[in-house]
């Protein structure tokens, strides 16, 4: 019996051992207060299984302790300046030579509403400049008054809509920038007399022929505030 209880405490004591090395491992540990043993000078006690990537304790000063998480960084809405340009093209909203808007350009006119509504719903529309252009073709006059003409049917469709008028202006620009006539012309020498030439440049000028809508917006942003 008595060398039964003996036996019983060293295994017993043994499992304790065990544990208290399982949670420190490659440390001598004190079990009685779970602590690491530390030699005369205050180091700890490694054991030959000592792994100090593996499993180094802080309290040794083989790992370092876990750096505290960055404070969050405070932002704040601000409000930035955006302009913007949609060119869209005279063939899709007008007929050759006309200004009144073709039935469907409003699948050209309408996202660009929703937008322009958007920004003034908020205050954030400074304003936006409907601008029309011609191709080279035709007197300065005609073309002057078809790209005014085509820029007021655009403004009207979008005050119509619902974009504030005060905030919509309208300018006829002419052929100012009509951008293709150098190289359009050099293709086609003979346009002035010659009806297929004639038909082929106006085609290659098409670009020329468009209204821009310049949008004058602010829109909001989020910036980080500076330390304090």
């Amino acid at each position: 019996m008595t060398k039964q209880l003996k036996l019983s405490a060293l295994v017993a004591a043994l499992l304790v051992s065990a544990s208290a090395f399982a949670a420190k491992p490659g440390y001598a540990v004190d079990q009685s207060t779970d602590s690491v043993v530390r030699n005369n000078y205050g180091e700890c006690w490694h054991t030959g299984t000592f792994d100090k990537a593996a499993n180094g304790l802080v309290e040794c000063g083989d790992r370092e302790a876990a750096k505290p998480a960055p404070a969050p960084v405070a932002q704040k809405p601000t409000l930035v300046p955006m302009k913007e340009k949609v060119t869209l093209s005279a063939k899709v909203l007008f007929d050759f030579n006309k200004s009144v808007l073709r039935a469907d350009a409003k699948n050209e006119l309408d996202p660009l509403v929703a937008k322009l509504k958007a920004h003034a719903g908020k205050g954030y529309l400074n304003g936006v400049e409907v601008d029309g252009y011609t191709d080279f073709m035709g007197s300065d006059k005609l073309n002057n008054a078809l790209s005014q003409k085509r820029a007021d049917a655009v403004k009207a469709y979008f005050v119509n809509e619902g974009v504030p008028a005060d905030k919509v202006t309208s300018v006829g620009k002419g052929k100012a920038e009509a951008k293709m006539t150098e190289e359009c012309k050099a293709k086609f020498p003979k346009y002035a007399k010659n009806k297929k030439q004639n038909a082929e440049i106006k085609a290659c000028i098409e670009s020329d022929r468009r209204v821009e809508v310049v949008i004058d917006a602010v829109k909001e942003t989020m910036v980080e505030q500076p330390a304090k």
